[in-house]
């Protein structure tokens, strides 16, 4: 028998020996594991808790995590394969950025596994939730959160300036965010004109301080991933020209966890950003 028989032998082994039982793709799942962030919060947002075997780790970091609450219900999990197996799922949910060869051995094994796109705009945010409601067959309940979600956000356009304020987002180390991410269309969506933008930066780039000077914005933004924590990249959030800039009004900060992930906690976000629009 060659090596590659004898490996194919020893995986089919390993599956009997378990007792795993994928599902077809027609069952609605029962026990659904979550290996990413971003699908920990659509899965918590729209599954029914008995369907959910395990979320990642990750879902219980409170500045990063919307659900962090909910999460502390469940198994969490490390994106480890041999534990992932042990919890004999029907359906695995991962992201872009989880390990590839994990990803390619639990397909190998059998298991169903999805993986999700990122979210840079609203239109991503809504096909997530479809997909996501339509992998657990909670269909209803996916078009109920986009509802929502639009309802909020066209009442808050409804108040919107028609001239509308410059505004950016300025990280440690002068990063920003441009078009083509969540901050921009929560900017636009807020009725704030996204400086970086305009200054031609495409995903997440950096703007230098003479630049955003020259921009000339009225309130500055930030998300701070580790509140509390202190490095050389975030001295240049409290470099004194920038209360100046906009007037000696300070930095509104904005939870991360509001768009770390895509989903229809970016609403919370654009109120924060709305009611901060200059009076």
């Amino acid at each position: 028998m060659s090596q590659f028989q004898m490996k194919n032998v020893l995986l089919t082994l390993l599956l009997i020996l378990l007792g795993c039982q994928i599902a077809t793709a027609s069952e609605r799942p029962s026990r659904v594991v979550s290996i990413n962030l971003c699908t920990d919060q659509l899965l918590l947002m729209l599954a029914e808790p008995e369907q959910i075997a395990s979320v990642s780790h990750l879902a219980l970091e409170p500045n990063s995590s919307y659900m962090a609450d909910k999460a502390a219900k469940f198994r969490i999990n490390y994106a480890k394969a041999e534990e992932l197996i042990e919890l004999k799922p029907d359906l695995i949910l991962a992201g872009l950025y989880n390990d590839r060869s994990l990803v390619l051995l639990l397909k190998k094994l059998g298991y169903r596994v999805e993986v999700f796109p990122l979210s840079s705009n609203l239109e991503d945010i809504r096909n997530n939730i479809r997909v996501m409601a339509e992998l657990i067959g909670r269909e209803t309940e996916g078009q109920r959160l986009i509802s929502e979600m639009d309802k909020r956000l066209e009442q808050i356009s409804r108040s919107n300036p028609t001239h509308k304020p410059r505004g950016a987002f300025y990280q440690p180390n002068g990063y920003t965010s441009g078009r083509n991410t969540l901050q921009h269309s929560a900017l636009e969506l807020a009725g704030w004109l996204n400086i970086a933008d305009e200054e031609g930066v495409v995903g997440y780039g950096s703007l230098d301080l003479e630049r955003l000077i020259l921009a000339k914005p009225e309130q500055l933004f930030t998300s701070s991933y580790a509140p509390g924590t202190q490095s050389r990249g975030q001295l240049i959030l409290k470099h004194p020209v920038l209360k100046q800039l906009t007037h000696g009004r300070e930095m509104i900060e904005v939870a991360y966890k509001y768009w770390i992930c895509g989903g229809p906690m970016i609403t919370d976000a654009v109120e924060i950003l709305h009611k901060s629009l200059p009076r």
